[in-house]
C-alpha cells in the first residue's frame, strides 16, 4: 500500500510539473502576441500619420509600403505564436463550437494526432467518398489509422477505444448513393472495448435515423482483419476485400468494404460498402458515400 501511495505522489509530481510547463509556454506565447498586436496598432498609426504629413507622394509610397511589408512581417509572426498556443494547449475532443476544420487531439496515454471537425463538434472518425484509400487492411492498419484526413481515412480503433472508454460518446453514420440519395444512423452510446478485448463494440445505445438499424446485429461482436479472424463465421469474412469490420457471421453492414464507384459490385460479388436495411438487404449494392462521427455525449 506504501509503494502505491508513494508511486501515485511521483504520478502526481510528474503531472503537475507538466502542467507547470504547459502555462509558462503558453503565456509565454501570450506575451508575444501582445507584443506583435501592439507592433501592428503603431504601424498602422505611423501610417496614417504620414498620409498626412508627408507632401512628397514618391516618398510619402515608398514609406507606407515599407510600413505594410513590415505589418505583413508582424501577421505572419501572428500566425505562428496562434499555432502554436494551439499545440501548447490541445483538446481531447472537438470545440462544440467553432469553425470546421482539422484540429490537434491529445488524449490520455497517446500522442498528439490530428482530427476533422465540424462545427457542431463531430469529430470524423472515416470517411469514403472516392475510392482514393483502400481499405482491405491488415490489423495493425486498423488498429493505428491510416489515409488522409483530407480525403478518405480510418482513425484508429485505439483512439477510438481510448475516446469511447474515458466518457460516453454518441454515433452519427451519414450515408450517400450513386443516385444522390442521402440517409443517416445515430447511436446515442457508442464504446469500443481494448485491444486485449480484440476492440469489441461494445455499446451502441439507441438508434434513430433514416437508414435503419444496420449495426446492432454487429453488437458485442469482435474485429476481425483479413490476417485476424475473430467472426463467428466458416470462413473469414474479412476476407475477399470486405475491409475491417465488427463480423458476426457476416455482416449487414460493412462500410470498410471495397469502394465501387458505379454503386454496384462486379461479378455479383458482396464485398462493397453496404447498409442493408437501407437497401433492402440487396447487397449488390455499394455505397459511394460513408462518414462515421463521434462526439461526447451531453448528458
Amino acid at each position: 500500500m506504501t509503494d502505491t501511495i508513494a508511486k501515485w505522489e511521483r504520478e502526481l509530481g510528474i503531472a503537475k510539473k507538466e502542467t507547470q510547463i504547459k502555462d509558462s509556454q503558453i503565456k509565454e506565447q501570450n506575451k508575444l502576441l501582445e507584443t506583435e498586436n501592439y507592433k501592428v496598432i503603431k504601424l498602422t498609426e505611423n501610417i496614417e500619420s504620414l498620409r498626412n504629413k508627408i507632401k512628397n507622394k514618391d516618398a510619402k509610397d515608398s514609406q507606407i509600403d515599407g510600413l505594410n511589408n513590415q505589418i505583413r512581417s508582424n501577421a505572419e509572426k501572428i500566425t505562428n505564436i496562434t499555432d502554436a498556443l494551439a499545440k501548447c494547449n490541445p483538446q481531447d475532443s472537438c470545440p462544440i463550437e467553432g469553425p470546421s476544420g482539422i484540429y490537434s487531439m491529445k488524449i490520455r496515454g497517446m500522442n498528439t494526432f490530428e482530427a476533422p471537425c465540424n462545427s457542431k463538434g463531430w469529430l470524423t472518425i472515416q470517411k469514403r467518398f472516392d475510392g482514393s484509400e483502400k481499405f482491405a487492411r491488415n490489423w495493425n492498419n486498423f488498429k493505428k489509422g491510416f489515409g488522409n484526413i483530407m480525403g478518405e481515412f480510418f482513425i484508429g480503433l485505439e483512439r477510438l477505444h481510448v475516446m469511447t472508454e474515458a466518457r460516453p460518446h454518441e454515433l452519427y453514420i451519414s450515408l450517400g448513393m450513386v443516385n444522390g440519395s442521402k440517409a443517416y444512423a445515430h447511436y446515442d452510446d457508442f464504446k469500443i472495448a481494448s485491444e486485449e478485448e480484440l476492440y469489441e463494440l461494445k455499446s451502441l445505445g439507441i438508434y434513430s435515423g433514416t437508414a435503419g438499424d444496420s449495426l446492432t446485429y454487429h453488437k458485442n461482436k469482435r474485429f476481425s482483419t483479413f490476417d485476424r479472424k475473430n467472426d463467428e463465421h466458416v470462413h473469414n469474412c474479412a476476407n475477399g476485400e470486405n475491409g475491417g469490420w465488427w463480423y458476426k457471421s457476416c455482416s449487414q453492414s460493412r462500410l470498410n468494404g471495397k469502394f465501387y464507384k458505379e454503386g454496384h459490385t462486379h461479378d455479383n460479388k458482396t464485398n462493397g460498402i453496404s447498409w442493408g436495411s437501407w437497401h433492402n438487404y440487396d447487397f449488390n449494392y455499394s455505397l459511394t458515400f460513408v462518414e462515421m462521427m463521434i462526439r461526447p455525449k451531453t448528458l
